[in-house]
């Protein structure tokens, strides 16, 4: 083609494309799209195999058991999940061995209500839980990790306690991480039913039940008190760090020193302790924060005598608890909380911390 052939289609270069021809609001033709099968005929479709014997199923708890069942052997090629878990294991709760208890008990908080024929509470269960107990509204009562549970007999306890396909479950659970004390009021032989009646005061009500034997009372109240000591130093300590227990050492040698001097602590000086030994940070003093607050106490105790056993804060805190024991750290945590907890909820706020607990913390320290 020639150059007078190329200038009659008027493009600069003499050469004019498709692109050129056609008008700026108009798109390129596409392909037009493919007609939507419906879902359920692409479901169907043979070419897919067989329909699925699960289709249709409902769903179904088989078993309760743990996230992973690969062990530490070489034929695992990938184990995260299974590291995760045990990393969530070793910083959960474990209970002692003195609380893994289980025996026959009187759902009640009036043993002595069956008197004259059916007991009141039965009628309440009948209609709110549909649970139907007898007279002397029995059940099989076990202490399993940090929990409470009620089975409906010892076979139902048997079958179901591990947690086996389509067993017995129990009929009723609490949780004991929110328990922090229990009361034990003792029956008189001539008239009550019951030996002991048990009375677990916890975060969001409290909790009743009643033995018939004398010689069942000391196992359960021991068996709720190590659940409940043991939960509580594991909450306070759980989220510990060395550069908090530096903190807190500083406070406690200074206040140590205070209380060893007969010095009154300043309301400024309390509420600056309550604030260091507030290690979840919800503005109240609980009972596994009250044992942690005695036993550095005690060790800046030891600190301020100028012994060797105090020497250093590892030191101190080695010692003042090999000096406080468990058990009477949480005895002295019990008390602590009682004389500063005027509401009685299981919390010591900042205001009863700051009023009373310069004369409780001289009681626990035995000042």
């Amino acid at each position: 083609m020639g150059d007078g052939q190329l200038a009659q289609f008027g493009h600069p270069q003499g050469l004019m494309t498709t692109m050129d021809r056609m008008p700026a609001s108009r798109a390129p033709l596409m392909a037009p799209p493919l007609p939507q099968t419906p879902q359920p005929l692409l479901d169907s479709d043979p070419a897919d195999g067989p329909v699925s014997v699960a289709f249709g199923l409902k769903k179904e708890l088989v078993e309760i058991r743990a996230k992973y069942p690969a062990p530490g052997t070489f034929q695992y090629l990938s184990r995260q999940a299974a590291k995760a878990r045990e990393g969530e294991m070793t910083r959960e709760c474990h209970p002692s061995a003195e609380s893994d208890v289980c025996g026959w008990v009187m759902a009640t908080s009036d043993p002595n209500g069956s008197y004259g024929g059916r007991h009141p509470d039965n009628e309440i269960s009948a209609e709110r839980t549909n649970l139907h107990f007898d007279n002397f509204r029995l059940i099989y009562q076990c202490v399993s990790g940090t929990a409470l549970l009620h089975w409906a007999s010892v076979e139902d306890f048997k079958a179901g306690i591990f947690g086996a396909r389509r067993a017995p479950r129990p009929i009723a659970w609490w949780d004991l991480r929110k328990a922090y004390d229990v009361v034990v009021q003792l029956g008189d032989p001539s008239f009550d039913m019951a030996a002991a009646q048990f009375t677990i005061l916890m975060h969001g009500g409290n909790l009743g039940f009643a033995v018939e034997g004398d010689e069942d009372v000391p196992v359960w109240y021991n068996a709720v008190r190590s659940v409940i000591r043991d939960c509580a130093w594991h909450e306070a300590t759980r989220s510990d760090t060395p550069e908090r227990r530096r903190r807190r050492w500083a406070a406690a040698k200074g206040v140590a020193s205070a209380l060893l001097d007969d010095r009154n602590l300043a309301s400024r000086a309390m509420a600056i302790l309550f604030h260091c030994y507030d290690t979840d940070m919800d503005c109240n003093i609980r009972l596994g924060e009250a044992m942690l607050l005695i036993v550095e106490l005690y060790a800046g105790l030891l600190h301020a005598g100028g012994t060797a056993e105090g020497s250093t804060m590892e030191v101190a805190m080695q010692s003042a608890q090999s000096r406080l024991p468990p058990d009477v750290r949480f005895e002295k945590a019990l008390r602590f909380r009682r004389r500063c907890d005027q509401s009685n909820d299981g919390n010591i706020s900042k205001d009863e911390f700051v009023q009373f607990g310069q004369f409780a913390l001289l009681e626990a320290l035995e000042l």
